[in-house]
């Protein structure tokens, strides 16, 4: 296989984004190094570099872009190796994350107390999450649908797929895969969905998610061949959970040949306020990511921590 006929299509999470061009430029780079770094000859990072897209949902969803600016120190910092991957180990391991992954866990059982006893951050994107499952604008419907156009104009190339799902952009793919597989009967797959820092792993979202309601094959995208999860030291919106448990009703119907989890990653973006473990830019500069984009191509995605659903 060609490493240009390998379709890398990325959806971002919640929050405006800097505008499309920008940001493709900046995860571009960062996605290079990680490839680099995983061993990947420069050529061959540059030809599956050329592969990348970019899916800009967030600025119709928002009405705004953000800026890309308060990031370039930190992915400058990120690609020159300047930090001690021990020293941001142990600080992702700190007691103030920890105590927020605790609040986040509660505030995922009990959401009402996320009002009471969450963080202003967590309260907003409590409420943008809420505002994408009522789709009562039609916002939700649109980020769907340039999801599937990307999916549909790689399938139509011939190519094959690997759809990159960040945070809440984790949950958009997937309503997009089940959407295109349940309600369009489209024969096309993604040879890899690869989620990152998911939320996916919480209750109150998997209970929203497109056919959720529904029972049997039904409740589940049909075009997935394998799925992947990163999540990093110290990710909170992950919960420390893993996809391979939470949709293990996949993996008996057989509708999907391997969920791995590896919640052991290191991502070390610093941005202004110090270490953020849930950056996209660290996540894509990490080898983890680049060794499942290399396994596509050699084989079978490498498992982190594969997780066999139970009989």
């Amino acid at each position: 296989m060609s490493h240009s006929d390998l379709a890398i299509i990325f959806v971002p999470g919640i929050r405006p984004k800097p505008p499309v061009p920008l940001h493709t430029a900046q995860l571009q780079r960062c996605l290079r190094a990680g490839l680099l770094r995983a061993g990947s000859s420069a050529e061959q990072a540059d030809t599956l570099v050329e592969g990348f897209e970019l899916v800009g949902w967030s600025h119709q969803f928002y009405g705004e872009d953000g800026d890309v600016s308060v990031d370039l120190e930190g992915i400058d910092r990120l690609l020159t190796d300047y930090d001690s991957i021990d020293a941001d180990r142990r600080a992702a391991q700190s007691f103030s994350r920890r105590l927020d992954g605790i609040l986040y866990a509660i505030s995922d059982r009990l959401p009402l107390l996320s009002k009471l006893f969450g963080t202003r951050l967590m309260r907003s994107r409590v409420s943008e999450i809420q505002r994408y499952f009522a789709d009562s604008d039609g916002t939700a419907t649109v980020a769907r649908r340039m999801v599937i156009d990307a999916l549909n104009r790689a399938w139509k190339e011939g190519r094959r797929v690997v759809l990159i799902g960040h945070s809440f952009g984790s949950v958009i793919a997937y309503d997009a895969l089940w959407q295109l597989s349940r309600l369009h009967q489209n024969p096309g797959r993604a040879e890899l969905f690869l989620t990152m820092g998911s939320p996916l792993t919480m209750r109150y979202i998997r209970r929203r998610l497109l056919g959720a309601r529904l029972g049997g094959e039904q409740r589940f995208p049909a075009n997935i061949r394998h799925w992947v999860n990163l999540a990093a030291i110290g990710e909170v919106t992950a919960l420390d959970r893993k996809l391979a448990v939470c949709f293990a009703g996949m993996l008996r119907m057989k509708l999907v040949e391997s969920i791995a989890d590896d919640l052991q990653l290191v991502n070390q973006f610093h941005g202004p306020d110090g270490l953020n473990v849930h950056k996209c830019y660290g996540y894509l500069a990490n080898p983890a990511v680049a060794r499942q984009l290399l396994a596509v191509i050699s084989g079978p995605p490498i498992s982190g921590q594969q997780q066999i659903a139970p009989a």
